[in-house]
């Protein structure tokens, strides 16, 4: 049988403050998470070639990918970026993910509903596939050769007649001054010419989880960010 508490007018009180808190804080906070004032730039913002919001490719021959997507466990973290890397033709060992903040830009940034792949599997192919052509144009331009002449390996467009290599880092600049080919003039790679899609590759951070070095969201501090605790008072001061 259930019995009937008397709950004191004190106790009611209680739990109505802390209720209150609790809703000003799921209705206050989200606000300031997405104030515009918060940074919103990424390393592959700021790198030499920059031909769209997901990838950066600077003169040292790092390439930055952004992830906007966040890791819960899924994987997705290392499966969008090696997407972008296949159809890029990058070195995985030289390639960084560049973790996304919420921003307007990227779209529907929700890890939920088991469709990350199906709706960003495209867009990913076409971020690589741009920077690759723009590199390879870059490279056709400096031997002064035809781009359908040009090809790419590992971070790296070979002029097949003679052999010629020039790295992708030696091409950032001068493909950074090119325009951004429309996606009708892209070649995505064939199925038999993949190196990581369906491979099955570790995860990216996979080490830096394993001995406690990885960040969470619970990690994450922003300067001038309130920071409070909600908690049964009552629960409390009777442990």
């Amino acid at each position: 049988m259930n019995l009937i508490e008397n709950v004191s007018r004190r106790s009611f009180l209680k739990g109505m403050v802390s209720t209150g808190a609790l809703v000003l804080g799921a209705c206050y906070y989200p606000d300031l998470l997405s104030a515009n004032d918060l940074p919103k730039d990424t390393q592959a913002d700021r790198a030499t070639l920059h031909p769209n919001m997901f990838v950066g490719i600077d003169t040292d021959g790092t390439i930055y990918i952004v992830a906007h997507r966040s890791e819960m466990g899924t994987g997705i973290r290392t499966s969008l970026p090696l997407v972008v890397a296949d159809e890029l033709d990058a070195d995985w060992k030289r390639v960084k993910i560049d973790q996304a903040i919420g921003d307007p830009r990227y779209g529907d940034q929700n890890t939920d509903g088991s469709h990350s792949i199906r709706s960003f599997y495209d867009v990913m192919r076409e971020a690589g596939a741009t920077a690759r052509l723009m590199l390879i144009q870059a490279a056709a331009q400096r031997w002064n050769v035809a781009s359908a002449q040009c090809a790419t390996e590992p971070h790296v467009v070979v002029h097949r007649p003679t052999g010629r290599r020039l790295g992708y880092g030696e091409l950032a600049a001068v493909a950074s001054k090119l325009p951004v080919p429309k996606t009708e003039q892209l070649q995505l790679k064939s199925k038999p010419s993949w190196r990581y899609i369906g491979k099955g590759m570790p995860s990216y951070d996979l080490e830096q989880l394993c001995n406690g070095k990885a960040v969470y969201g619970m990690d994450a501090h922003v300067d001038g960010m309130v920071y409070a605790t909600f908690f049964d008072s009552t629960a409390a001061s009777a442990t």
